[in-house]
């Protein structure tokens, strides 16, 4: 079971994380809450800032993980059941996990669908990234909004937002998954969303459960273990089968495949899959992918700082899109601007240096 916390050191901010995490970098898009911007009632009313925070985690821009390796690993060892993930980034896909090996239990960007009941065409990731390489997607980073081309209706990618059902191959694969497993290993999830957290309380009692995290999560709560989900107990003297390792993902990781003598391969297995990324970024941008990864190196340093300065562009853009209008209005003070603009060419050149949503360090659950 994983959760946003094993894509953050490929740059994805999580959600709750304090300082850096998405919902505490969204009040630039004055949102009613934090949460409004996942809530489906909020989407079809007012979808522009799911969209604008959708191209900063579109997928192709990250390279997975050492946790996302060393679940690949878990799986060519034949010890992999099943990965069900809350990750919305694809990095599992990415990373080689088999199709069918993978639950995305709050869906996936990979398709969409027209939310129009009377059409519901579906598209492609390659439809909403409209563009001839995946690399510089043009549809969703140059359309507010993306229509259907059969109806003009919104079009929404097959992400669970709240309000919506999760995928049925959820329920379908957990009524037999979790009977069994051996070892259930949580990875980089607060197991604060349900019913995903409920999954814990669903293999048998004496399965160990191993938490790789930052925190403590999942410990019992009285009103869920009225309701039969039983938490986890780390600490408490009838404590038997959890394990909480503390730390980030990737170390974690790292420590558990050290213990089972794979660090070595892990370490080469990140080496080569991230090499052959780079490979395909080099062959798509004219033999430089250092130029085309570097900006986004920069922003996985500080992803926080990333969204804010796709927030403020967003505002620049449609300021931009307001002076123009204006400037129609009033010719004679556009041609007074453009005057006073060739006055000061440094200073519009200067201006112009960060385009809104730049994708040039396209590297991405």
């Amino acid at each position: 079971m994983v959760g946003a916390g094993i894509s953050t050191s490929a740059g994805i901010p999580d959600f709750r994380s304090p300082g850096t995490g998405l919902y505490s970098n969204l009040q630039s898009y004055d949102l009613p809450y934090p949460e409004a911007i996942f809530e489906i009632g909020f989407f079809k009313q007012h979808p522009e800032p799911f969209f604008a925070l959708a191209r900063e985690l579109y997928p192709g821009q990250f390279k997975p993980t050492v946790c996302h390796y060393f679940m690949r690993l878990l799986q060519d060892k034949g010890l992999l059941l099943r990965c069900y993930t809350q990750n919305i980034d694809t990095l599992e896909r990415v990373a080689g996990l088999d199709p069918e090996l993978l639950v995305e239990a709050h869906g996936t960007f990979f398709t969409s669908h027209c939310l129009r009941p009377s059409c519901h065409q579906c598209y492609d990731l390659a439809w909403m990234r409209g563009s001839h390489t995946p690399f510089f997607p043009e549809r969703i980073f140059s359309s507010l909004v993306p229509k259907c081309e059969k109806c003009q209706g919104l079009v929404k990618p097959d992400i669970v937002f709240f309000g919506e059902n999760l995928p049925s191959r959820f329920f379908t694969l957990l009524q037999s998954d979790f009977e069994k497993v051996d070892l259930l290993i949580i990875m980089g999830t607060s197991l604060q969303v349900q019913p995903f957290a409920s999954l814990i309380s669903r293999v048998p009692t004496n399965t160990p459960r191993l938490l790789i995290n930052k925190e403590k999560t999942g410990q019992s709560d009285p009103l869920m273990s009225l309701m039969g989900f039983g938490g986890m107990d780390f600490d408490s003297d009838k404590a038997y089968r959890d394990v909480a390792w503390l730390g980030d993902c990737d170390s974690g990781c790292l420590a558990l495949a050290e213990l089972l003598g794979w660090k070595e391969e892990l370490e080469e297995v990140v080496r080569r899959e991230h090499a052959a990324i780079d490979a395909k970024v080099e062959d798509r941008h004219g033999g430089d992918p250092k130029k085309s990864l570097g900006d986004k190196a920069k922003a996985q340093k500080d992803p926080a700082k990333s969204l804010g300065d796709k927030v403020n562009a967003q505002k620049d853009l449609e300021k931009s899109s307001g002076d123009k209008a204006n400037a129609q209005k009033d010719p004679k003070k556009s041609q007074g601007n453009r005057d006073k603009a060739q006055s000061e060419p440094e200073e519009m050149q200067g201006a112009s240096k960060d385009p809104p949503f730049s994708m040039a360090g396209r590297n991405p659950n």
